[in-house]
């Protein structure tokens, strides 16, 4: 496949996976009463362990002048901290409280249970082939 078309696949296809995979996707966030951007921001800090916040902007897309209302909203829910970094006082790191890892491990076990259910509806060809074309994305994504 050329390169110019594999790219057209690749603008249309996560779009077109996530749409499909996540649109009737209801996490029960609780009493936390939270949106997807700041579910998707718990994980950024998640997986970054303690990022500024430039990093979880880059992770997310976002511009730091929209990221700051969502960091500021899950300080306000008890869901993370900014704390001083050791090593540069001029950036702020972005750490999960205990309240923040217990609500996006919930999160996770109810994405878990979805994402099994929607393949309920595939055949174990297609599971297993699925399977194959994720690892493969994944390795050669993570040296992009």
């Amino acid at each position: 496949m050329k390169q110019e078309a594999m790219v057209e696949k690749l603008l249309t296809t996560f779009h077109l996976f996530r749409h499909k995979v996540f649109h009737d996707f209801k996490p029960d966030t609780g009493d936390a009463a939270m949106n997807r951007t700041q579910l998707r921001t718990l994980m950024a800090i998640h997986l970054e362990r303690a990022p500024h916040m430039s990093q979880v902007c880059r992770q997310l897309d976002l511009e730091k002048g929209s990221l700051t209302p969502v960091i500021d909203s899950l300080i306000e829910l008890g869901l993370v901290n900014r704390e001083r970094n050791h090593h540069d006082r001029r950036k702020i790191n972005l750490a999960l409280t205990g309240r923040g890892e217990e609500l996006l491990s919930l999160h996770r076990r109810q994405a878990h249970r979805h994402l099994l259910a929607k393949m309920e509806s595939l055949s174990e060809e297609e599971v297993a082939r699925f399977s194959e074309a994720f690892a493969v994305i994944y390795e050669i994504t993570l040296k992009l």
